[in-house]
């Protein structure tokens, strides 16, 4: 049965890779032209828009009939219009994967999402929005943290883990060619946590940390019986089309939990300890690396997404700077006005992830 925490989703996945941490979270072949997975997939919305705008993607998992497992689980796949304020369901697509994620690509008219196969791992798919129809599009991977569209023309970016392998790595998926370029293809030690997608400079923005490191810490918070410290974690930048690397900063014993870009500006957000340390949120100048660590009156560890205007963030978290608990859901803060605008909040399901994109 699945759990109904997004971090218990999002570190399961690593507890099937890293055992010791949870205690403290290549080209591919040609897949089949079409898959049976899931095997029920609906809409009640006209969606190919061919507006230009902002809008956010949502993952809102939930039980089928309202009160347990028996019939299954799906993941609501709705979005959020900025500028009409209007909140659609899409989809239900059947959750089966380790970890429910699903992104909304209105360039593509699909949504892009991760279903198990054969219970031997998960599987990058697709939905398309016209003509209703499912496709396996990996066969490669064993389990999927992110998927991060990018341009109509440009590459999916994945960051997932290879079957037979325990290490999460950045993926790029050409969609023409359906081939998969994996980063550090040989490296089976540094693992990619957060990932951002930069429009104005098509650029990738990662976090990652070397595992040896993270089991060091782990090791030496076990014997004194204290909370495990992050490695240290390195901040770079990936050009989507040379796929040319830059590194933007390090950051000693603190772990990046999420970070979102906008223009020449990353927000970073960041704890102290692997798990459930003190959140801090700063500002990085891509160019210089220069780091401002700022105040923000809201309680969210993951998910922050600055505005397209750079007056406030959309983020998952609580209205409450004490109680993650109470109200969660995805809200806007604006950093004027200093008030907090809900824009849905959870009821009987679950919101597991969200996304801001381009239309």
């Amino acid at each position: 049965m699945k759990t109904s925490s997004s971090k218990f989703f999002r570190f399961f996945i690593l507890s099937l890779l890293m055992p010791a941490l949870l205690s403290s979270c290549s080209p591919s072949s040609p897949p089949p032209a079409e898959s049976s997975v899931p095997k029920k997939t609906e809409s009640n919305e006209k969606v190919a828009s061919a507006e230009k705008g902002q809008y956010l993607s949502m993952t809102y998992t939930e039980y089928v009939n309202g009160k347990n497992a028996d019939q299954g689980m799906v993941m609501r796949v709705m979005t959020y219009d900025l500028s009409s304020k209007k909140l659609t369901k899409l989809a239900d697509i059947p959750y089966t994967s380790q970890y429910p994620l699903s992104v909304v690509s209105f360039s593509d008219h699909k949504i892009y999402y991760s279903a198990d196969v054969g219970d031997k791992g998960d599987q990058l798919f697709s939905y398309d929005l016209n003509t209703k129809k499912n496709e396996q599009l990996t066969d490669n991977l064993f389990a999927i943290n992110d998927i991060v569209p990018t341009t109509p023309d440009g590459p999916l970016v994945l960051v997932a883990v290879k079957k037979g392998e325990r290490i999460l790595k950045t993926m790029f998926y050409n969609k023409e060619t359906r081939t998969m370029q994996v980063m550090h293809d040989e490296n089976q030690d540094e693992h990619t946590w957060s990932i951002t997608y930069n429009p104005a400079k098509k650029a990738i923005y990662n976090s990652q940390y070397s595992d040896k490191e993270q089991r060091r810490e782990f090791d030496i918070a076990s014997k004194k019986d204290t909370n495990s410290r992050p490695a240290d974690n390195k901040l770079t930048e990936i050009n989507c089309i040379t796929k040319q690397e830059r590194l933007i900063l390090t950051l000693k014993k603190e772990k990046i939990t999420s970070m979102t870009s906008s223009n020449d500006k990353l927000l970073l957000v960041t704890t102290n300890l692997s798990n459930f340390g003190n959140t801090v949120y700063s500002l990085v100048d891509i160019a210089t690396g220069k780091r401002t660590k700022i105040k923000l009156p809201i309680l969210s560890c993951q998910f922050v997404y600055m505005s397209p205007d750079g007056k406030g963030v959309y983020y998952l978290g609580s209205a409450s700077e004490k109680n993650e608990h109470e109200g969660r859901g995805i809200y806007y803060y604006d950093f004027t006005s200093k008030t907090q605008t809900p824009i849905f909040i959870q009821k009987e399901g679950f919101i597991n992830n969200f996304m801001l994109l381009n239309k």
